[in-house]
């Protein structure tokens, strides 16, 4: 991606929905949750052999932890749980019945300790966020919606221009989050197993980040392709077929090529935040000579990384791998 190139907003349901419509009927599975995770060896091959709450035994080929940043995938495979930031983050959807007028343009306001924007989604529906420390009453918001819009107002957009606050007013109350601001040390990415046998991870449950870059969905997004490369040309060795025995082989690559491209970006966001906290002339030069001009658009290039080319390959479906249990 060009960092001048033509970029969009995406309602995130729109998004979820287009994919989930490309998928055959009765593929995803609402409401299931994982209770157990067993590897078995079946003719010689690894095994994942899922178990539901709901009595439901999958038996997967490749198993893809995309479980978010409290995920049990990563938790079976031995990586230390997330750690807490120190912040907060509430996100919301305000609507505008009689449309908002704005741009089509992303708009990122900042004062000491708050940083909060706004993006239009359509003519109506603008998203937006706000990050904050650590507040003392962070969990009891967190399932009351119009506490935390009334925060929100009245504690942390308070000092910015009149249109944030009024976007906030705008909020659908049923679009209101709030929860910490989660990240995986760095070094648990480098040096933590990512995959084991036919078992690895992709998006938050590899790599929970703090928001300061905005990279968290890009950086899945790359996870997505990165590992339908490897796994495609995985199947156009093999002819269309999985098989078992070469699937630890394509997640190794798929976690080689991955581990220390989002090890960098988990550590640059969390220091791109600590730069930004800075006033003194010191902390400015590091921040828009060093670390932004330099580390951020030489080494990092978060919006810059080639994912590679994905193959053309037929599947050859064989067998459904999931039954019931009583």
């Amino acid at each position: 991606m060009n960092e001048d190139g033509p970029r969009t907003s995406v309602h995130r349901k729109a998004l979820l929905e287009a994919l989930a419509d490309e998928l055959p009927k009765d593929t995803i599975r609402f409401s299931s949750k994982i209770v157990s995770i067993e590897a078995q060896m079946q003719q010689g091959s690894s095994v994942a052999v899922i178990c539901l709450s709901d009595g439901t035994v999958i038996k997967a080929k490749i198993l893809i932890g995309c479980d978010g940043v409290h995920s049990v995938v990563a938790r079976w495979l031995g990586l230390a749980a997330p750690v807490n930031s120190g912040r907060w983050a509430v996100r919301g959807m305000a609507v505008f019945p009689q449309a908002h007028g704005l741009n089509q343009e992303i708009r990122i306001l900042v004062h000491v300790g708050v940083k909060a924007g706004f993006i239009p989604l359509s003519d109506k529906d603008v998203y937006w966020f706000c990050t904050c420390e650590f507040p003392l009453d962070g969990d009891k918001m967190a399932g009351n919606q119009q506490l935390m819009q009334k925060q929100v107002i009245e504690n942390y957009v308070k000092d910015f221009p009149p249109l944030m606050v009024d976007i906030v007013r705008h909020t659908d109350l049923s679009t209101l989050t709030w929860a910490p601001l989660m990240f995986r040390l760095p070094w648990d990415i480098m040096f933590g197993n990512l995959s084991k046998g036919n078992v690895t991870l992709a998006g938050d449950a590899m790599h929970p980040m703090t928001p300061d870059l905005a990279q968290g969905g890009c950086a899945a997004l790359e996870d997505a392709v990165v590992l339908g490369r490897h796994i495609g040309k995985m199947l156009a060795r093999d002819g269309g077929k999985l098989v078992p025995r070469n699937i630890p082989r394509a997640l190794d690559g798929y976690v080689k090529e991955r581990r220390w491209r989002v090890a960098l970006l988990v550590a640059a966001s969390y220091i791109s935040h600590w730069v930004q906290k800075g006033s003194q002339w010191w902390m400015k030069f590091f921040s828009g000579v060093i670390f932004y001009g330099i580390f951020i658009a030489r080494i990092v290039k978060p919006s810059n990384y080639n994912c590679g080319k994905l193959p053309s390959v037929s599947l050859s479906y064989e067998s459904d791998y999931s039954r019931k249990t009583d």
